[in-house]
Order: structure tokens, then sequence, then C-alpha cells
């Protein structure tokens, strides 16, 4: 069997951490937690601040899983031990790529509505009455981005065993 190389690996499992990491905790924490400072724009300058500076590192560490899957044999590895799930994890690292760059742009657009990012905002998802429609719609559609799935994923196809490719193989390992 053929073996991913450590590069390509390293780099896919340090994208994949970083980026579902990073966008974890800031759905999970930063984002509600906001709602906690009592002036609205300054929870969106709070916000586009926070979400520009991990994006920084974000849109790299999509790459980094990216390539390692593609260039690096982590794809080819993970076929041999669960085919059904390679195949879903591609479908789920387009998605997901999908979400990330429309994430970045429509936090983009809300930050620039306003001066230094500070558009009024209720919570990281959730627009206030003072918040722009304009800003107010990207933030209701930010609130569809994210998808933990694939790290599930990545982690089933880790722990299955390679599987016997050809009938010979299937026949003899049987």
């Amino acid at each position: 069997m053929k073996k991913p190389s450590r590069i390509g690996k390293v780099a896919h499992d340090i994208g994949l951490s970083t980026w579902f990491g990073g966008t974890f905790f800031g759905q999970v924490s930063l984002n509600p937690t906001v709602s906690s400072i009592s002036d609205e724009s300054e929870r969106g300058r709070v916000l586009s601040e926070a979400w520009a500076r991990f994006q920084a590192a974000n849109l790299p560490a999509m790459l980094s899983t990216l390539l390692g899957w593609r260039l690096g044999g982590v794809r080819e590895d993970s076929d041999l031990r669960a085919p059904g799930l390679t195949r879903a994890k591609d479908v789920l690292l387009g998605g997901a790529a999908f979400n990330t760059v429309v994430s970045a742009i429509l936090g983009t657009s809300t930050a620039a509505v306003s001066r230094g990012g500070a558009t009024p905002v209720r919570s990281g998802t959730r627009p206030s009455r003072q918040t722009p429609p304009e800003a107010a719609l990207a933030m209701r559609l930010l609130r569809f981005t994210g998808d933990g799935s694939l790290v599930v994923v990545s982690a089933l196809i880790e722990t299955a065993e390679p599987k016997p490719r050809g009938f010979l193989s299937r026949l003899l390992s049987g």
C-alpha cells in the first residue's frame, strides 16, 4: 500500500485542525460572547477584527488541507481504507471550502458597511435593529456556513483498516 507523504499528511492534518478548530471556536465562543459588550458598534468592530485576524490563518489552513489531501497522497491512502467515506470527504471538503470563501466574503462585506468594521450587531450571527440591511442579510447568510462533519469523516477514515482491492486480494484475505 502506498503511504501518503509525511509533508502531505502533516499539511493536511495541521490545516484541518486550524481550519475547523478556529471556526468552531468562533461559532461556539466568540460569536455569542460579544453580546456581552454593551455597545453594538463595538461588538461589530471586535468581531470584524477577530475574524479578519483568523482569516489570515484560516485561508492558508484551508489550502494546506486541500493540497495535502489532493497532492500529498492523503486521499489515495484514505481511498484504500474507506472508499465510500473518501468520496464523502471529497464532497464535504468542496462544500467546506466554498463555505469558507463565502464566509470570508460575507464577513468582509458586513465589516465594510461601517467605518473600522464597527457595524452594529446583536451577536456574531444576529443583526441588531441598527444593522444596515445589506449587512443584516450577510449576517443571516453566515449562519449557514461551517461544517464539522468533515472532521468526523476524517477521523473515521483514519481508524479504518486498509481494504483488499482486487478479487484475488479479497479471496486470499477472507
